[in-house]
């Protein structure tokens, strides 16, 4: 696709809808419904009935007030599961190539979960009163629960999440079978189940509040910005501001895939979207495929971790911290910044390098794309300023959703048809499935751990394995986060490790908002963290690179994501946890640590660098990362010997040399 394909509104719009084919979007509903077979418009009508059921569900109550906290989680596991039942069949065929022998045992399975919410509802007060002493068919519908929640979870996230759960729910009903440390007391089979279908220690847990309450309507804000061509815009925007630079495309992959972090949950969705514009507009301007491709999936991975709408697992976070968004939006700020200021370092020593030149493709003007689009920053707007003075996540996500919807009536590049605006709650919903999966196997798993005893267990075996030592422990929460990300999404690996792991860290003395920003950094790197770089592999097949090839490069280029979790945990002050002078003094040494990282991995600053210089630029980011003022001068100052010389000689040529 050309950068010229962009004025077409067809190959615009084509590009726009790469990102809800990446995932399981639900495929032209509207042609199944006209055209489909009958059980195929069963299924269509089911999902659109469970999509506008919670879609409306969760605006009301955003507008109107919650309702009672349990039956709104209720309401929103059975929708979530029942959909996810749905959409993919247990040997893993879409909805649309299911037959009726596949669907009759999901269809019932729905019918039954239906029923519990029901007898839930009318008979909430007497449920209530019964926790300690519940009726048999309290207990067969929470097994049925439970059951559906684990077999959702396997077909979403893995077999891996569930066989966690299931370890543990093991070491809860017969723990006294369990050798040493993890040996307990056995859990009775009717309390277990009780605990985690009938209390909010279960599947009804704050995670699930958290997702129930407003972390859907964000996603939903995300889905319509889609379908009212937000990343058309995003794409003309970044290609106006930074295309006619040298290497251009490269920075325009950065800088859209940053802004369209707001409109996708996903990184391999992010990566789809955005990279089949610019992955080919890098290649064709210089660029090796396999750069193009890491710097798409790098950048595309880093639109998680940057504020204002930050990736969901940050919303999960605000509600196992008990905070409220805001203040992880506000914590995130400057790390999320050294991320990019790292990668647009290391991108633009890579065009120097390779003396890339701009591009004499026709690109559009700044007043082009706000033309066409800037009126919908108008809906960003009104979606983060309630944030700021304190309104609820809830309220802001409606805001922002209604501003959207109008604005997007300006113009007649964004004004889609009213279908269009439903059909985003379905993709919302149907896209999602995967999160609803990963809060409710969360709850089962924190619920699990709190009845059984078993987290405290598994803290004292974390710190013995690391000998007492939080660096250590922290390595080897890295380590869990890069492998289950291997096979699981980041908010079920963000979720796993903050429930196992993290409070180990906090015990440690680690301060346990910057321990679960640090499980929530490594579940989004494992994205391209080889052997199984999810985002760079997607990145790849569009640069038709090679796969390793494409991961490792990318591995390099997010290099400073793997540094500034270690250093805000030691120095919390760069999330803004400490006095301003601390928080200014562990920023700029932050800063120059990411920015000797950078020239030192690349090995190229006006020219190569020496092997000796790379070395001392490498320990200068270790002194520069440590808490110590006086290592912080060092390494400030051994920057300097290395970098000064290099700045003073005149300009170099494109080769390198002195001219």
């Amino acid at each position: 696709m050309t950068s010229a394909d962009l004025r077409n509104p067809d190959e615009a719009a084509r590009a726009a809808a790469s990102l809800r084919e990446a995932t399981d979007a639900v495929p032209s509903i509207r042609k199944v419904i006209r055209q489909g077979l009958l059980r195929q418009r069963v299924v269509a009508a089911l999902i659109i009935f469970l999509s506008m059921f919670l879609g409306v569900m969760m605006i009301y109550c955003a507008l109107f007030g919650s309702l009672t906290a349990f039956l709104q989680r209720c309401a929103f596991v059975w929708a979530i599961l029942s959909i996810g039942l749905l959409l993919r069949s247990a040997g893993g065929r879409r909805w649309t190539e299911r037959s009726w022998v596949s669907l009759a045992p999901d269809l019932l399975l729905v019918v039954v979960m239906a029923a519990g919410m029901v007898y839930i509802f009318i008979d909430y007060e007497d449920f209530a009163r019964r926790i300690g002493f519940p009726l048999p068919e309290d207990l067969a519908i929470g097994i049925v629960y439970l059951v559906v929640a684990l077999e959702v979870t396997r077909r979403f996230i893995g077999l891996a999440m569930v066989v966690v759960c299931l370890v543990f729910g093991l070491q809860a009903l017969f723990g006294k079978h369990f050798p040493g440390m993890f040996a307990a007391p056995n859990v009775r089979w009717q309390t277990f189940i009780e605990v985690l279908f009938m209390q909010d220690n279960g599947i009804f847990g704050p995670t699930a509040g958290v997702a129930a309450s407003y972390l859907m309507i964000f996603l939903i804000f995300g889905a319509m910005l889609v379908r009212t061509n937000g990343i058309e815009f995003f794409e003309k925007l970044s290609l106006a501001l930074l295309g006619r630079r040298a290497g251009g495309p490269a920075h325009v992959s950065i800088l859209s895939s940053a802004l369209q972090g707001t409109t996708s949950g996903s990184v391999v969705g992010n990566v789809v979207g955005m990279g089949n514009v610019t992955i080919p507009l890098m290649i064709r301007t210089g660029f090796a495929p396999h750069t193009a491709g890491a710097i798409e999936a790098v950048a595309s991975s880093g639109a998680q971790i940057m504020p204002p709408v930050m990736g969901s697992a940050a919303f999960l976070m605000a509600g196992l911290l008990g905070i409220g968004y805001w203040s992880i939006v506000v914590a995130a700020l400057i790390p999320a910044l050294l991320y990019f200021i790292a990668l647009h370092v290391q991108v633009e020593i890579y065009i120097r390098g390779q003396n890339l030149q701009a591009t004499t493709e026709k690109l559009p003007t700044v007043s082009e794309a706000m033309r066409s689009g800037g009126h919908l920053m108008i809906a960003l707007a009104a979606l983060i300023a309630p944030l700021f003075i304190g309104a609820s996540p809830q309220l802001s996500a409606f805001i922002g959703l209604a501003a959207l919807f109008v604005v997007s009536l300006m113009h007649r590049s964004t004004r889609v048809p009213m279908s269009q605006y439903l059909e985003a709650i379905i993709d919302a919903m149907s896209n999602n499935v995967a999160v609803g999966a990963a809060v409710t196997a969360a709850g089962i798993l924190m619920g699990t751990l709190w009845v059984s005893g078993a987290g405290n267990l598994l803290a004292d075996f974390v710190i013995a394995v690391s000998s007492g030592h939080l660096f250590v422990a922290l390595l080897l929460t890295a380590l869990v986060a890069l492998v289950l990300g291997m096979g699981l999404p980041t908010p079920a690996v963000y979720l796993t490790v903050a429930v196992l792991i993290v409070p180990a860290l906090v015990r440690m003395g680690a301060p346990e908002f910057a321990s679960h920003m640090f499980a929530f950094y490594f579940g989004i790197l494992a994205n391209v963290t080889p052997p199984v770089a999810l985002a760079a592999y997607a990145a790849a097949s569009i640069a038709g690179a090679d796969l390793n090839r494409t991961g490792f490069v990318a591995l390099r280029l997010a290099i400073s994501g793997f540094v500034v979790p270690f250093i805000f945990v030691y120095s919390p002050g760069l999330l803004l946890k400490d006095d301003l002078g601390a928080i200014v003094q562990t920023s700029i040494a932050a800063l120059l640590a990411v920015l000797a990282l950078a020239l030192a991995v690349e090995g190229w600053f006006r020219g190569p660098l020496s092997r000796v210089s790379r070395g001392a630029l490498l320990l200068a980011t270790l002194c520069l990362s440590m808490p110590d003022t006086w290592l912080r001068l060092t390494g400030a100052a051994l920057l300097g010997v290395i970098i000064g010389p290099i700045l003073i000689r005149k300009k170099p040529t494109s080769n390198g040399s002195v001219s």
